[in-house]
């Protein structure tokens, strides 16, 4: 009988994303993050990788693009290594998140629920692909609880450690599913930005990182004045026409925020209150309203 062979996860936290976003599953690299995605490329070129998986989320997936393209391969995405969901106030609950994995600001994913998915995702793939090594692309939050669930006293302020790492790089190697070693590989500090609320459109989008922008097949909103593409048909966005209306920035800043008219202007954005919520927080603390 001879001996079962090592499993080496490398996981790849992603680069520098656009923040705020109002749709957390496509958030952007940022022009800095697209740059630093070169790390991953340096930190893999020299290995043998068997297989490229990821979270389902654009800024994880196109941080680990340009080495699986050297690699030849293909990103295996996976549902279950998603970043977790934010609620409303969530920054605010951090440190009580942190101290009951059990807890969840409104409206938001606890850690215990994130854990138990990525966890359970890992060791399928610690089965699948036993004796490889793997690249597997993914968030600040998920990873940490990873890293918890093998060492209980990663807390809080391992979490604060790598926070502002982006892209972070680690290396795990399990027997089976026992976690055996573990090596920090590469990092890029970075911080999140702040946020450039004059970019902030009426719905609450940053356009800066558009794809339709960067082409030059939409002008954005604020330069065109609500008159888009998208609304050709129709004339000014209706949402731009109402934050007009109502003299402010973006839809939370106005005084009858959230009104019932939300649903219908912004039906893409099932979230869209709590991105206008948090956009709203963020503007008052900027501004010191």
């Amino acid at each position: 009988m001879h001996d079962r062979l090592n499993t080496k996860v490398i996981f790849v936290r992603h680069a520098q994303s656009f923040h705020p976003y109002s749709d957390d599953r496509t958030r952007p690299l940022t022009n800095e993050g697209l740059k630093d995605r070169e790390i991953v490329l340096d930190t893999l070129r020299d290995r043998k990788i068997d297989a490229f998986l990821c979270s389902p989320y654009k800024r994880s997936i196109d941080t680990i693009s340009v080495a699986a393209e050297f690699f030849g391969m293909e990103i295996k995405t996976d549902e279950r290594f998603r970043e977790r969901q934010y609620g409303t106030d969530a920054s605010k609950m951090r440190d009580k998140r942190w101290a009951d994995f059990s807890f969840a600001e409104e409206g938001g994913e606890n850690l215990e629920s994130v854990q138990k998915r990525n966890i359970e995702a890992l060791k399928e793939v610690l089965h699948m692909y036993e004796g490889k090594t793997v690249v597997i692309g993914t968030h600040g939050t998920a990873l940490s609880s990873i890293l918890n669930y093998f060492d209980r006293s990663f807390g809080l302020n391992d979490f604060l450690r790598i926070v502002n790492w982006m892209p972070y790089i680690v290396e795990l190697t399990f027997d089976g599913e026992a976690l055996i070693d573990k090596k920090e590989l590469a990092h890029i500090e970075k911080t999140f930005q702040k946020i450039d609320f004059s970019v902030i459109t009426a719905c609450g989008e940053c356009c800066t990182g558009c794809a339709k922008k960067i082409a030059g097949e939409c002008p954005g909103c604020i330069e065109a004045d609500g008159y888009v593409p998208e609304w050709a048909e129709s004339g000014r966005c209706r949402i731009h026409a109402c934050v007009k209306e109502h003299g402010v920035q973006f839809c939370g800043l106005c005084k009858e925020f959230p009104c019932d008219r939300i649903p219908e202007l912004m039906p893409w954005n099932k979230d869209i209150v709590t991105h206008l919520s948090y956009l709203k927080d963020e503007y008052e603390m900027q501004n010191k309203v």
